[in-house]
């Protein structure tokens, strides 16, 4: 009959124990390996479609990132015009995005489809970043 007594105080203890570890850590600490930064900002979509890009002109600001997803039913790239020396998206397939690409310098970047070439074209315009 002791054993059976001390079973629920253990368990109060462990209880109480948690719970007073976990009241000093910190949301950074107990969110490790997750972001907890709100000002980094999602990346921005632009659509592959039949043989255009949505929107065909994009306005972004130094830093933010821009995904391409494929909504049609062939596969498509995004390759800037230098060959994609400043980014290339390589083959997307329908109803898969590419890895965000993130954009550091101001310019415009004019970028076409690899597969279709310059009729499926669009252009990312990258301004200053904001002063908020």
């Amino acid at each position: 009959m002791k054993r059976i007594c001390l079973i629920p105080i253990t368990c109060a203890i462990s209880l109480m124990g948690m719970l007073g570890c976990s009241a000093g850590v910190s949301n950074d600490a107990r969110n490790y390996g997750h972001p907890t930064d709100k000002s980094e900002k999602k990346p921005v979509t632009v659509t592959m479609k039949s043989l255009g890009f949505d929107p065909k002109k994009l306005e972004i600001q130094v830093g933010d990132s821009v995904v391409w997803t494929n909504a049609s039913r062939t596969t498509h790239t995004a390759t800037s015009e230098d060959e994609g020396k400043t980014f290339n998206t390589d083959e997307i397939k329908p109803g898969e995005s590419s890895k965000p690409v993130k954009f550091e310098k101001e310019g415009e970047f004019k970028y076409s489809c690899k597969i279709h070439g310059e009729s499926m074209s669009g252009t990312i315009v990258v301004k200053p970043e904001s002063k908020n």
